[in-house]
């Protein structure tokens, strides 16, 4: 197994290569291209990991646990606690804001934010793909997909408030 300082320093390089070649493909200030590639970088992190040995799944059997959609994931602080399906919730939410603070630059399109939406909605599925795949000893859970898709959604209406106030954070932070 590899070391989770060895797998946290190869994705916060290939971080560093790629947040210049998004803002500009992206059409987007530089740092809401840092904060989207940090987004995806730490939800790597974290759940492309080995599991710790407390919550490590030896063997997972021949499928993910499939617990039911039930709506019970308002994530904390909504619900008065922080349990690990809020913060389920709570890791997608950055993501999700930046996503919606992307194309208001030239040579972005009006279909820049829904093509990052789009590769963010795959993004739980692919985690819980690779959690099911790669030996990492971590459970494969249908819920996580709901509570992830969930923290997007808050993320993306996060954003979308923030879009009027991108004009008076340009002159403020002039990059």
């Amino acid at each position: 197994m590899l070391p989770i300082a060895l797998v946290a320093a190869a994705v916060l390089a290939l971080a560093a290569i790629t947040w210049r070649p998004l803002a500009r493909h992206a059409g987007t200030h530089p740092l809401v291209a840092i904060g989207l590639v940090l987004s995806v970088a730490a939800i790597a992190i974290v759940t492309l990991t080995p599991a710790p040995a407390g919550f490590a799944n030896y063997w997972q059997g021949w499928g993910c646990v499939q617990a039911g959609w039930r709506p019970d994931w308002l994530p904390w602080p909504f619900e008065g606690r922080i349990n690990g399906r809020s913060l389920n919730v709570w890791m997608f939410v950055p993501l999700g804001a930046f996503v919606a603070l992307t194309g208001t630059r030239k040579p972005a399109t009006l279909w820049t934010p829904f093509t990052l939406s789009a590769f963010a909605l795959l993004l739980p599925l692919a985690v819980e793909s690779a959690q099911r795949v790669l030996p990492l000893d971590r459970f494969c859970d249908t819920r996580d997909v709901a509570d992830n898709t969930y923290g997007l959604v808050l993320g993306i209406a996060l954003g979308l408030a923030l879009r009027p106030a991108r004009h008076r954070l340009r002159r403020l932070l002039p990059l």
